[in-house]
């Protein structure tokens, strides 16, 4: 096993919540939804490389440039959107009252694969396309947009987004970080900024909640006051790298878990939930046990800590693999739809959240939704599409202009155009935009510092401020 240093730090963190959740039952309530994130973080991933087409940069399908045999021919555009040959039924049902296949929503526009769900928060919303990944390895591409810094090989460089987000905030929600089926890291920011990380309800039960048998209320003061005291000389002396602190914070936290009986929130079952869960559970169309494992459970979890004001970030995978070198025409929409489907549902729910300092919880959420690159334009011999360099995201916020375009991509490959940063629109002796670029947007937005980011030279994409 490669025991890395980091590796070692979410071990001790892990270890530190552990022992101490098996100690200790004193459940106190207290109130984390009384000073909520000011403005929380949520980032959105689809996983696996998301085509464009089916989404975020459509192209008509009827365009006899977009043609098959046209496209493939010397000098052809390179482009077959294929839209006819995809056998979801919801793109066939769309495609006869709209054969181009592309969806408008005031200045933007979308692919068959977007549900109506996730087209009516338009107006909130903001793309940027043509993002220049350079990679067309997953766990690279995934890692650059996680911490706007591209990777040493295959390590992520830097700290996720979230982390910096967690950190900005200064810890003061229960869950600082919250990765939900997504990596996540920390390089020299406190400690309580590391994500909590997850795979799903149950697993966020296992960490929160306390195992094994209770000690008496004087007992477990004691332990308490014994893990909160000074550290003894020897404890001194083993904190060169600050494990020891990073330790005794984690145990820390654990005790303030405890005592707010986060775990209540996230007791998930069908049937029966709680009345709480039953409006989350409505509001995600969640109706079976089997709900519960896809992208309609993981955003949940999401937003169950955003709305109860339990988390400064929260990342979350919200479409299964969507690597469909094969059977694109049959694998991609589907999944791409459920993803997208669930995307909207949790954005409906957040904007019925009401948020403790007034407004709604979305209106003060900023969010990037990703992935790590696009598709090839042109489907392969085995119905599939590749791995390609461009891709797009998509943005929103309390200081990010909504329904807005940011750059593009060529009619002929699809190629990552230049982009003025001032205004949005494509100039030749504009800049291509990279994920730092849109890292620094969003961190500025939030009015959190971009100095970790200045060894990239990124820039801010003014055009999407307000």
């Amino acid at each position: 096993m490669n025991f890395s240093r980091r590796r070692l730090l979410q071990v001790a963190g892990l270890a530190g919540a552990v022992a101490l959740l098996r100690r200790s039952e004193r459940f106190i309530p207290m109130a984390y939804a009384d000073a909520p994130s000011a403005n929380p973080l949520l980032l959105v991933y689809m996983r696996g490389g998301w085509d464009q087409m089916l989404a975020l940069d459509p192209r008509d399908n009827t365009d006899p440039r977009f043609q098959d045999e046209a496209a493939r021919k010397p000098g052809g555009s390179g482009i077959t959107p294929a839209y006819d040959r995809v056998v979801e039924k919801a793109t066939q049902d769309l495609l006869v009252g709209n054969p181009s296949g592309i969806q408008r929503a005031g200045a933007l526009s979308f692919g068959p694969a977007v549900p109506a769900s996730l087209l009516r928060h338009a107006p909130d919303l903001s793309i940027i396309r043509g993002v220049s990944m350079d990679t067309l390895t997953h766990e690279v591409g995934r890692r650059y947009f996680l911490t706007g810094k591209f990777p040493r090989g295959l390590a992520a460089s830097g700290s996720a987004i979230t982390t910096a987000a967690a950190s900005a905030a200064g810890g003061r929600t229960a869950l600082p970080n919250l990765a939900v089926s997504t990596e996540s890291y920390n390089e020299g920011l406190p400690s309580f900024a590391s994500a909590t990380v997850v795979s799903g309800a149950t697993d966020l039960q296992t960490a929160l909640k306390p195992l094994g048998k209770a000690l008496d209320p004087r007992s477990g003061e004691a332990l308490e006051a014994f893990q909160g005291a000074d550290p003894t000389c020897e404890g001194v002396e083993l904190d060169q790298d600050r494990l020891m602190t990073t330790l005794r914070e984690s145990t820390k936290r654990s005790h303030e878990l405890v005592r707010a009986d986060v775990a209540s929130l996230f007791r998930f079952s069908v049937p029966a939930p709680t009345p709480d869960v039953q409006k989350l559970f409505d509001a995600l169309a969640i109706a079976k046990a089997a709900d519960l494992d896809g992208p309609a459970g993981r955003a949940a979890i999401a937003g169950q800590a955003l709305a109860h004001g339990l988390t400064d970030a929260v990342s979350v995978q919200l479409c299964d693999d969507l690597d469909d070198h094969a059977d694109w025409d049959v694998e991609h929409a589907p999944k791409l739809r459920d993803g997208l489907e669930a995307l909207g549902r949790l954005i409906q729910f957040l904007k019925d959240s009401p948020h403790a300092s007034g407004g709604s919880v979305w209106s003060r959420t900023t969010m990037l939704v990703y992935s790590e690159f696009a598709r090839t334009p042109l489907v392969n011999v085995r119905s599939g599409r590749d791995h390609f360099l461009g891709s797009s995201v998509m943005v929103s916020g309390p200081k990010i202009r909504g329904n807005m375009v940011v750059g593009a991509t060529s009619d002929a490959l699809m190629v990552p155009q230049n982009v003025d940063l001032a205004t949005g629109a494509v100039r030749a002796d504009g800049v291509k935009v990279r994920p730092a670029d849109i890292h620094a947007t969003l961190l500025s937005s939030m009015g959190i510092s971009i100095d970790p980011l200045k060894n990239q030279s990124p820039n801010v994409i003014s055009a999407l401020l307000r």
